[in-house]
């Protein structure tokens, strides 16, 4: 920007033609220059350049000035403020751009004479104890901010609407002293941040991918023609780019796809990021407001030094190493500044300045602690500290000395043999399974952790003192020495302890043992006082090496059927020294005990006896009977059973093996005893029915079946009979088991339904059927006719009725009866009906 007097005098020398502004004169641009490379100490203010110049061959003023935060602004942390007395200078801070604004009193030009003073004057202070190691400030006449990196000006022009084909046109048709602008091309993280986060809008820059889909390059700038992304939201960079999470995505907008690139909302995702947006943008957030312009870097443009740069560094922890120690003693601790010096302390906040340098050794320390770090220059202790550790790790507990012996029972009595030094660990570690074991042929080489030894097998010719070297899980380790001897105890020669079992299950030879059954016998073959324990194995080698123990003790089963020889190891819970090796324990399963019983189940009829027996026996055996209270009816192969119930049957071999039980159901059953009380009759109903109450044994414990007057059937199940005519009948019940038989003669009352007084005998009278004086005590029978008119009067168990009334004999009509019952037990029954007499 030129000065009203600059300006002034440039237009002396202009003439306006047709819009157009022809200059016959030029004003010759500012030279500015700055140095001050300083050193930062956190959280205080230090000046920012420490030599500042303006020169200008044909102005004294300038518009305004501009010093921003260029690289490593921290927004809301970092702040440029005015110094000392400058009565005609006015300073603006844009706390989003990191940019100090420097201009007269009023908004008015600043003369150099005043400005060249107040940027002497200018100071950096930032809130935060750990800062950006690298401030860089840019000095710029002009608004467009600068970078130094790229010696380029970036300028945001807002713009609503504007689409990026016409922001690339308007881009291309701005300059800056000269300068020819583009939509901005970003190469780095620094230009991605002053372009975009530090610029005051979102906007377009100038990338795109509308030449092949995926293929992002910058069309714009000297870098135009440059890939910079390939693919979409998983794309990848051939040298930088800075999409916004889950961009770039081509969502389609109205049809058309997004093929440029745009600097993101600030109310989306990272600040400064890009997306993905179709030529027009789109709305909300998404809709553009402007565009980033970039000057600088096109063939023909002039050379300028419209700006200079100084920075701070703030001295930085680059590095730091921790160390540990196994027990108690000193430890050294590394730290790596990028500036200056290497400050230590003990404490995090405060605390005491113990060491100055690179390298720390700490006093003895017994506990794990933490120093911390600071990198100072010029004496600097502000700033935020690192913390670097101080580990104390606990050295293992094991027993330093150990003597194992082992059982020479490789068949050589030589004194030597193999051992599994695998065995030896626990006493080494004293229980504690976190350490790691590892056994050497020296202490030195147990020290170092180097010719390890293979710990399966090792015999003790190769040597009998050994080192193993015991390690936790933080690598602190100590050495035991261990000697290895040969045991001199063993068992006697033959010895054998003999476990029998029947088998019970199958005739398969196959059963489980428990093992612990022996413990005592083996135990007995040594010295008491011992504290000794016994493993078992299935072969010798395994016992030798102590590798494969049989885990299941109390419940083994014999791999070879009906008998296995096992291997025993007997030794010393305390040190793990061999007393005993070798096959003394027989494992023998004996035969199964087996037999079946003629009968499972039996019926037994009241008052007799039955013989149960047994078959099928697969040995000769004793027999035990009992009974379900327990008590033994019989030790035969059979047994006399008067008495139903379950009776167990058990079958003992020779060898004392007793097999499993076998069970024999014995029923009660009985004739069945037919009573009066035992038999209803249903013969008020045109539908005449005789039903037996056999519930709850009411004829007897037997099962029945039943028939109506035959007593050779046919038989029914069913204690019901229906549809039986009137009269007398005889019922039959039989015992199904052939217990035995009974029968009742039963009447069913009935009464004639027509009668035919002919003197034929058939028909002659009216009889009552189906009662009988031990069923009734009492039958009175009254005839009427169709009127009420009594005709007769009857004894009904003494005689019938034969359609006379007073000696003469009555028409053929229907008549009507009224018949009065009283039965055995004093009960009164009443039946009426009619009848016809047919002459």
């Amino acid at each position: 920007m030129f000065s009203n007097h600059a300006m002034r005098s440039f237009l002396s020398f202009c003439a306006v033609l047709t819009h157009l502004m022809v200059c016959a004169q030029t004003n010759d641009p500012p030279v500015v220059s700055a140095t001050g490379d300083l050193i930062y100490c956190p959280l205080s203010t230090t000046p920012i350049v420490s030599i500042f110049n303006v020169t200008d061959s044909d102005d004294t003023e300038i518009e305004a000035f501009f010093v921003q935060i260029s690289v490593g602004y921290e927004r809301n942390l970092d702040i440029l403020n005015l110094t000392g007395n400058h009565p005609n200078i006015t300073t603006t801070w844009d706390a989003v751009q990191g940019k100090l604004t420097i201009r007269g009193p009023g908004g008015s030009p600043v003369q150099y004479a005043d400005l060249i003073p107040a940027v002497m004057d200018l100071e950096f202070t930032s809130t935060s104890p750990n800062p950006n190691a690298l401030k860089q400030f840019s000095f710029t006449i002009g608004s467009p901010n600068y970078l130094p990196q790229t010696g380029h000006y970036y300028e945001y022009v807002p713009s609503l609407g504007i689409t990026w084909q016409d922001a690339r046109a308007q881009a291309a048709n701005r300059t800056f002293f000269g300068l020819q602008g583009y939509l901005a091309t970003i190469t780095s993280i620094e230009e991605a941040r002053l372009a975009g986060e530090q610029a005051s809008g979102a906007g377009w820059l100038g990338g795109s991918d509308a030449d092949q889909e995926g293929v992002w390059k910058w069309i714009t700038g000297p870098e135009a023609g440059t890939v910079f992304w390939n693919g979409g939201i998983n794309g990848s960079t051939p040298n930088f780019a800075f999409w916004n999470a889950n961009e770039p995505n081509n969502v389609l907008f109205d049809g058309a796809g997004e093929d440029y690139v745009h600097v993101t909302s600030p109310n989306i995702g990272v600040s400064g990021s890009w997306n993905d947006l179709p030529n027009v943008g789109s709305t909300g957030d998404y809709l553009p407001r402007g565009y980033v312009v970039e000057y600088g870097g096109l063939p023909g443009d002039p050379v300028l030094q419209l700006s200079a740069s100084t920075s701070l560094v703030t001295p930085q922890i680059v590095d730091v190493e921790s160390a540990f120690i196994c027990g108690t003693g000193t430890v050294t601790l590394e730290a790596t500044a990028s500036e200056g010096d290497v400050l230590w302390f003990d404490e995090e906040i405060g605390g005491n300045l113990v060491f100055t340098g690179p390298s720390y050794t700490t006093p003895v320390l017994t506990q794990s602690t933490a120093f911390y770090v600071l990198a100072s220059e010029s004496g600097c202790q502000t700033g935020e500290r690192t913390a670097v550790e101080a580990t104390v790790h606990p050295l293992p507990v094991i027993d330093p000395n150990i003597v194992f012996r082992n059982c020479d029972e490789d068949g050589i009595a030589d004194g030597f043999v193999d051992f599994n030094l695998h065995e030896i660990s626990p006493f080494v570690t004293l229980g504690d399974t976190s350490l790691s074991v590892s056994y050497h042929p020296s202490q030195v080489d147990a020290e170092n952790n180097t010719n390890r030894i293979n710990e399966v097998p090792y015999n003790n010719s190769s040597g009998s003192t050994l080192y193993a070297r015991a390690a936790n899980a933080f690598g602190c380790a100590l050495v035991s020495e261990v000697t290895l001897e040969v045991s001199t105890t063993s068992f006697p020669a033959n010895f054998l302890a003999t476990l029998e079992i029947c088998d019970e299950d199958d005739q398969d030879g196959y059963y489980s043992f428990n093992l612990e059954d022996a413990v005592p016998e083996l135990l007995a073959q040594f010295p008491s006082g011992q504290n000794l324990e016994v493993d078992f194995y299935t072969n010798s080698d395994d016992a030798l090496l102590e590798q494969n123990r049989i885990v299941n003790v109390t419940n083994f089963v014999n791999e070879t059927a009906f008998s296995q020889q096992l291997f025993v190891r007997v030794e010393n819970r305390d040190n793990g020294d061999c007393f005993g090796i070798g096959p003394h324990v027989q494992l023998q399963v004996l035969p199964l005990v087996a037999f079946d019983l003629t009968e499972s189940e039996l019926i037994l009829c009241e008052g007799s006896t039955i013989m149960a027996g047994t078959t099928n026996a697969e040995g000769i055996y004793q027999y035990q009977w009992t009974d379900s209270a327990g008590v033994v009816v019989s030790n035969e192969a059979f047994a006399s059973i008067s008495h139903p119930g379950r009776y167990s049957v058990v079958a003992i071999s020779e060898l004392g093996c007793v097999s499993p039980p076998r069970y024999l159901e014995v029923e009660l059953s009985g004739p069945p005893n037919l009573t009066r009380d035992a038999v209803v009759i249903d013969d008020a109903n045109d539908v005449n029915s005789i039903t037996v109450l056999e519930e709850n044994d009411n004829l007897g414990p037997g099962n029945y079946e039943y028939a109506l007057d035959n007593a050779y059937g046919p038989f029914q199940d069913s204690p019901v009979f229906e549809n039986v005519d009137p009269g007398l009948h005889t019922l039959y019940a039989r015992d199904k088991n052939g217990c035995g038989s009974d029968q009742l003669v039963i009447g069913v009352v009935g009464i004639s339904k027509f009668i035919t007084p002919n003197n034929d005998e058939v028909n002659d009278t009216l009889e009552i059927l189906g009662i009988t004086p031990d069923a009734y005590r009492s039958a009175s029978l009254f005839i009427m006719d169709r009127y009420g008119k009594l005709l007769a009067q009857i004894n009904a168990l003494d005689s019938g009725w034969n359609g006379n009334y007073r000696g003469k004999q009555l028409p053929a009509s229907d008549y009507w009866y009224v018949l009065n019952l009283v039965d055995s037990e004093g009960i009164a029954h009443r039946r009426t009906g009619h009848f016809s007499l047919k002459r």
